[in-house]
């Protein structure tokens, strides 16, 4: 199970909206969201380079550390809370080590204006709900106020990068 940390944009707007049904479908009947890669860019927020860096930091981040890290962006969460919509997702993908409960899914809405970093429990002591709030809200929201999104999505990455590896046993 993924507990998580959920901010609304307030600088871009938006509320979170109650889970209007069971089972909701991912991204619609008519386009399942399937995990293709570190990186499903369904919304098309991220040109080119930026999915292959993050593609490239996230795949060395798996084989470095076993964690795995997905970064999601949809159009819309169909009226589901951003919370449901990304523990189930995580969950569905499977995002991180079954045994270790170690994945982590940031998760960019962009029609309904929502962010969210998912992390499983088995990392929840070196990335806590307090560190994840100021990724959001230092990092990340600031940069997509100013319509530079891939630019958020990548310094929130490389923030929950670099403290994983600050935590990390043995590290200096």
């Amino acid at each position: 199970m993924l507990v998580a940390l959920a901010m609304p944009l307030a600088l871009l707007g938006g509320i979170a909206a109650p889970c209007q049904a069971m089972e909701p479908k991912i991204a619609s009947a008519d386009e399942p969201l399937q995990f293709t890669g570190y990186v499903v860019d369904q919304a098309q927020l991220l040109n080119s380079d930026e999915k292959q860096r993050l593609t490239l930091w996230l795949g060395r981040f798996q084989r470095e550390t076993g964690h795995q890290l997905a970064v999601v962006t949809v159009k819309t969460l169909h009226g589901e809370d951003v919370k449901d919509f990304t523990m189930r997702l995580a969950n569905r993908w499977g995002v991180g080590r079954k045994d270790l409960n170690d994945g982590i899914v940031i998760l960019v809405a962009a029609n309904d204006r929502k962010a969210r970093i998912a992390v499983g429990i088995g990392l929840e002591q070196r990335l806590p709900d307090a560190f994840c709030q100021q990724v959001m809200s230092r990092i990340m929201v600031p940069a997509f106020a100013k319509a530079r999104i891939g630019q958020g999505i990548e310094r929130g990455v490389s923030a929950i990068i670099e403290r994983l590896q600050a935590s990390a046993p043995g590290a200096r």
